[in-house]
Parts: C-alpha cells; sequence; structure tokens
C-alpha cells in the first residue's frame, strides 16, 4: 500500500524550500541554507505535500525562465565529491582491445580494456552466459551518476547476476564513467576528465567483447537515470548496434528546461563544467542528444521505460531509512517527479513516430534503486523476443 503522508497546510516556507530543492535536482544534493534538524514534523510533512504538488510544467517554465543566469547551485552541501578520480589519458594508447581479465568473484570477471577514443584504460564488469544454449546476446547496462568502478550498481544494488541467472545472455557493465552521461564530450573537463564514451560504447566496444564472448551477433542496452538517458540516446543513434533498450527512470530531452538543468545539475553538483560536454545549452550537439526529437530513430527496436510516481510506498521509507534521510527523499520525489512528466512526453512523441514500446508506470517510488528494479524483469521480458 501507498504510504501518505498526513495532509498539512503547506506554509510559503515548505513551499519556498521545495522549488529550491527543485532546481537543485541531482540526488544527493542539498541545500546549505536548511538545517533539517530545525524542522519539526509538520515542516518535514508539509514540505513534502508541497513537493508532491507542486506541477512540474509550471516549475519547468519557471526554470526556463531563469535562463543563461541559471539556478544558483551555491552551498557547502551542494557538490558531492566524485568517489574515484577518472583514469588519466595515457597517450601511447592507440588501440581499443581486451588487456586481461584483472580478477573474478562469483560469476563476475573484471577486464581491463583499453578505448582509443578516450585514450584511457576501462573496467567492464561482465558476467558471462551461464546457459549453455549456444551463442548468446549481449546486454550493456550503464550505471547512475556515480558510476563507480569494481562495484557498479548493477553489481551490488541490482544483482544483476541472479537476476539473469537463467537467461542465455551476456552482461557487460562499462565503469568509471562519472557524470558523464555516457557521451562524447567537446572538450576534457578538469574534473570529469577526458570523455569519448559514445564513441567507445557504440564503436569499439562491440568488436571487444564478440572477439572473448561466444555472441549471436544481437547486443541489447539498458541503464538507470543518468544511463537510461543515454541509454535511449543510444538506441536511437545505433539501430544496427543495439536491437533492445531498457531505460529505468531516464530523462529524455536535453532542450527543454527541465532536462538542461537536470544535467547542468548532475554534472556541476560533481564539480564539472556543462558546457565541457556539448557546448551552449541549444546548440546541435544538445539537439543531438534529444531522444525526444529523434523518437522516429527507434523503429524497429524493442522499446521499454518505467517510470514511479510522486507517491512514497514502504520500499521508499526503507531506502531513506525509514524517512530519517529526508532531504535526500525529498530530493529522490523531485528527481523522479521530473522523470514521469518526462517519461509521458516521450511516449507521446513515441506515439506520433509510430514506434512500438511498452511504459510501465508504479503508483509508488522515488528516484532510486528499489524503483527502478522493480520494473527490471518487465523490460527484460519486453527486449528479449529481439535478441534471440
Amino acid at each position: 500500500m501507498p504510504v501518505r503522508l498526513p495532509r498539512f497546510a503547506a506554509t510559503a516556507g515548505a513551499l519556498a524550500l521545495a522549488l529550491t530543492l527543485g532546481s537543485v535536482a541531482p540526488a544527493g544534493a542539498q541545500t546549505a541554507s536548511i538545517d533539517p534538524s530545525t524542522l519539526g514534523l509538520e515542516d518535514l510533512e508539509a514540505i513534502m505535500e508541497a513537493v508532491g504538488s507542486v506541477p512540474l510544467g509550471s516549475a519547468a517554465g519557471s526554470l526556463g525562465s531563469v535562463g543563461s543566469a541559471d539556478v544558483p547551485l551555491d552551498g557547502e552541501g551542494s557538490s558531492q565529491p566524485l568517489r574515484n578520480e577518472p583514469r588519466p589519458v595515457d597517450p601511447n594508447i592507440t588501440e581499443s582491445e581486451f588487456i586481461e581479465v584483472e580478477r573474478t568473484s562469483g560469476d563476475y570477471e573484471y577486464w581491463k580494456v583499453t578505448s582509443a577514443a578516450m585514450k584511457r584504460e576501462v573496467i567492464l564488469e561482465v558476467v558471462p552466459s551461464r546457459v549453455s544454449d549456444g551463442p548468446a546476446p549481449v546486454l550493456y547496462m550503464l550505471d547512475g551518476v556515480d558510476a563507480p568502478e569494481y562495484n557498479s550498481g548493477w553489481n551490488h544494488q541490482a544483482r544483476i547476476d541472479n537476476r539473469l541467472r537463467n537467461e542465455n545472455v551476456h552482461v557487460v557493465v562499462p565503469t568509471g564513467a562519472y557524470a558523464s552521461y555516457y557521451t562524447d564530450w567537446e572538450d576534457a573537463d578538469p574534473v570529469l576528465g577526458y570523455n569519448k564514451w559514445e564513441t567507445f560504447l557504440a564503436q569499439e566496444l562491440p568488436g571487444i567483447v564478440e572477439e572473448r564472448l561466444d555472441t549471436n551477433g544481437k547486443n541489447a542496452i539498458g541503464g538507470i537515470s543518468m544511463g537510461g538517458q543515454a541509454a535511449m540516446h543510444l538506441a536511437a543513434t545505433y539501430p544496427e548496434t543495439y536491437q533492445g533498450v531498457m531505460s529505468f527512470s531516464g530523462y529524455y530531452s536535453t532542450m527543454d528546461a527541465l532536462g538542461y538543468q537536470t544535467v547542468r545539475g548532475t554534472l556541476e553538483t560533481r564539480g564539472g563544467n556543462v558546457e565541457n560536454m556539448w557546448g551552449p545549452h541549444r546548440g546541435e550537439r544538445w539537439e543531438q542528444n534529444d531522444t525526444i526529437s529523434h523518437a522516429e530513430d527507434l523503429k524497429g527496436t524493442r522499446v521499454f521505460f518505467s517510470a514511479g510516481s510522486n507517491v512514497a510506498g514502504p520500499a521508499d521509507f526503507a531506502n531513506y531509512g525509514g524517512g530519517v534521510d529526508f532531504m535526500n527523499m525529498v530530493l529522490g520525489q523531485l528527481l523522479e517527479m521530473g522523470v514521469l512528466e518526462g517519461s509521458k512526453a516521450f511516449e507521446k512523441a513515441l506515439d506520433r513516430a509510430g514506434v512500438e514500446h511498452r511504459v510501465d508506470y508504479a503508483e509508488t517510488g522515488f528516484h532510486n534503486w528499489p524503483n527502478f528494479l522493480k520494473n527490471f524483469e518487465n523490460g527484460w521480458d519486453h527486449i528479449k523476443p529481439g535478441l534471440y
């Protein structure tokens, strides 16, 4: 059953906090001007109620009116340090190739490979098919914003090795793509490094994997949040490479105000400069990565995506320590509100383009792994007929 917070009249202060948090966007960001410990239960409930009642279209319009000034992301709590430093550029790397299996852990193999495009090493988490049923397709899964090496969310949160244990499919999870949107950047970033992830994923990596694993020539790609957005773009851009795509709580427009502020917030709270990625907003590179503008390119691809809601379920309260981690809970609610609105817009774009798809909307669920994973089996069941 959904857990609905008791209704309190939302105070002006609570609504102001809701909108302030809404402008920050990335998971984990906080506002230094608010001390949650000073807020009473009624204050917290009023804030949640205020957040849940804000129409995202109105919020997006307000963000859009800010223009080039953008929404300020000041304060000690607005920056989340990277878990690791991006791997350095090595000018001597000129080939994209398998180097070694660094180690194994259970069903996981940790591959070290190189990317000629990025001139760096990349660590892959690989779970080869454990079903003796001939060649298998490859499922590439992309992580969220922090994308840690050796311990991706698809490993420690999703336990994807167990989820797909009885399926004849190879799973490959690229790691170390910190706040990169898995895209080709215009310029190297002093904090987030030198990123040419799109070239690596779509043009270099499939050949490396096919040399090492017994594949049937079919591929699918998926992801959560930042990774879901990237997966949908890659599937639309390289239909010859990916026959299926599944995205859990992604956002599919880079051109609208909410999409821009979400992308910008994700990068800037990790210390990056958003213009190093695609240049000034509304430029050609931003439009190229706006999947809603290219929905027709997904024709013939098995497409699945999902979104949660602005209503908390028991799993949400458990995920945030029973509501103790309240600020991140509010941010998770805000993020998923944006995801829900963006998913509905994407659904309309697919319908207009005549693209067959499946979308699942959950009655509850904020922007967190329990919400992402509740739709995993439905997503896999939808895309796998295109892989065999």
